[in-house]
């Protein structure tokens, strides 16, 4: 069904992203779909009282929807053809949407989620599902990657490992799917971001870093040990990659108890985040991390001021002043290669939900210890009922 084609039901459903917004837009399909507008919708100024018997393909009327309560729209008429596509234009709230949504289901007309929308408009859920995907998308770098995922370079790389399972070429069906599971982790954060907590000793600056990044006053910085008390988080963009950066408290031995409980989330989000960075302050002795933290990158910070000891100890740090700027633009060259290594180049299949990416990595994993034709069909189960969800 699309919105010419004939329906046996009339849907409901939203055009735009939920969220708040100032306009919001709802479009109806389905044979009830001009009646339940003409029931329910008054036209304002000169075309004031009840909308024309019959759909005019074109028509645009300002007015009111609703009963008891109503909202102020603009009706737009699609098509006039047996399955009527009718637009609605509202306030963009959340409570006006839901409002209207009730309005309408309690006439009989169904909510229809958007992704099962998309379906219908394009005819092909693999790229119902990236679409949905796209409009989530943090940044404009991943939104381009989940474009060319919309536009078939998923599915394109999926068909061409399928002929050489199907010509019995199992190297280069590997070869593929090696290519596709190389970016796994950046299709786990296409819509979600990157994890990165800021870790170190009371003092050492990392408060001032996470400022320094986000570009504004994030965090409270003051002199004081354990100014720090819960993980406060902050989402921005590194090199066009969606990251959240969290700063936690000062990790040491003697605190007061409120102190300590600010530094078991500290330990807490830095065991879980995708990458911690450890903060050292370069005037001062350094404080090494304790052994919960593993692969943490190094940051020394404060080299505005006299240095304390030689940089050389701590490997392949990043050396910055969080207060002057100095080296902040090499720590996001730092943090963008950490996390990214190998950006997929334009027009690269890249898994683009955590379903597939969990099926293109298993999938790999059985590859690679020589059970193909295992991988094989673990790949194509997972990915149907995916697609198919």
């Amino acid at each position: 069904m699309n919105a010419s084609e004939p329906a046996n039901e009339t849907i409901v459903f939203r055009l735009t992203p939920v969220g708040n917004a100032a306009i919001a837009t709802l479009g109806l399909c389905g044979p009830a779909a001009y009646q339940a507008i003409r029931t329910l919708f008054r036209p304002s100024g000169q075309h004031s009282g009840q909308l024309p018997e019959v759909a005019e393909r074109g028509r645009i009327w300002f007015g009111r929807l609703g009963e008891k309560t109503a909202d102020e729209v603009v009706v737009s008429i699609h098509s006039n053809q047996t399955a009527p596509w009718v637009e609605v234009h509202c306030h963009g709230g959340n409570e006006v949407v839901h409002m209207l949504l009730d309005l309408f289901a309690a006439h009989g007309i169904r909510e229809c989620p958007w992704r099962q929308y998309q379906r219908i408009v394009l005819g092909d859920p693999y790229q119902a599902l990236a679409a949905h995907e796209l409009a989530h998308a943090l940044t404009a770098r991943t939104a381009a990657i989940l474009l060319d995922q919309y536009q078939g370079a998923l599915i394109r790389r999926r068909d061409e490992m399928r002929a050489a399972w199907v010509r019995g070429v199992a190297d280069e069906a590997g070869r593929l799917l090696g290519e596709m599971a190389a970016y796994v982790d950046v299709g786990r954060h296409l819509t979600s971001p990157w994890r990165v907590v800021v870790a170190g000793a009371p003092n050492v600056g990392k408060s001032s870093l996470v400022n320094a990044l986000a570009g504004y006053q994030r965090c409270v910085v003051a002199p004081s040990p354990g100014t720090t008390r819960d993980v406060v988080r902050t989402l921005l963009a590194v090199d066009g990659w969606p990251i959240e950066l969290a700063d936690t408290a000062g990790l040491r031995d003697e605190a007061l108890p409120l102190e300590l409980q600010g530094i078991d989330l500290a330990r807490a989000a830095a065991r879980t985040a995708d990458l911690c960075l450890w903060v050292v302050d370069g005037s001062a002795e350094p404080v090494w991390p304790d052994p919960f933290v593993n692969g943490c990158k190094f940051i020394v910070n404060k080299i505005d001021l006299s240095p304390a000891w030689d940089f050389s100890r701590a490997s392949d740090a990043v050396c910055v002043s969080a207060l002057t700027g100095e080296g902040m633009e090499d720590l996001c060259q730092a943090l963008s290669r950490w996390l990214v290594p190998a950006p997929p180049p334009s027009g690269a299949g890249v898994p683009f939900t955590s379903v597939l990416c969990d099926a293109v990595d298993f999938a790999w994993r059985l590859c690679r210890s020589g059970q193909t034709a295992d991988s094989q069909r673990a790949l194509e189960s997972i990915w149907e009922k995916q697609i198919d969800a």
